[in-house]
């Protein structure tokens, strides 16, 4: 049996990028990103939506690209791959959640568009560090 494990959202950052480097000094960004859904029509025949928020890390040059030219608001279009991340928080209790770790990303919107010439798509040419 094959499997898959690809995500595409475009949306707009819900904070600044945070970028942090490891050790070997390999980028590290997080930032989150609000995807908006329709999810049909209210009563009154106004259009609804769904927002969903979702964690997203990008390494090396793409943390640092991001870093650089993104802040909160920025609209931004992403590949990547969904992750659960677990963890046992400061009491001894078991925690997880999703995210998405980046593949490659590509600037979107007006404010963007010289940066649109320069870098088309950041694909990922590194390996994950883990």
């Amino acid at each position: 049996m094959s499997n898959l494990n690809r995500i595409f959202l475009m949306g707009n950052l819900t904070r600044d990028p945070e970028l942090r480097y490891t050790p070997s000094n390999v980028g590290v960004t997080t930032f989150g990103l609000a995807v908006n859904s329709s999810i049909g029509k209210d009563a009154d025949g106004n259009r609804k939506t769904e927002t969903l928020f979702v964690d997203i890390i990008a390494f090396g040059k793409q943390a640092e690209t991001i870093a650089q030219y993104c802040k909160k608001g920025s609209p931004l279009f992403i590949e990547g791959r969904l992750r659960l991340r677990t963890w046992e928080d400061k009491d001894g209790n078991k925690r997880s959640k999703h995210e998405v770790i980046l593949n490659a990303f590509q600037f979107i919107g007006q404010a963007n568009n010289s940066l649109k010439d320069d870098i088309k798509l950041q694909e990922d040419d590194e390996d994950v560090p883990f």
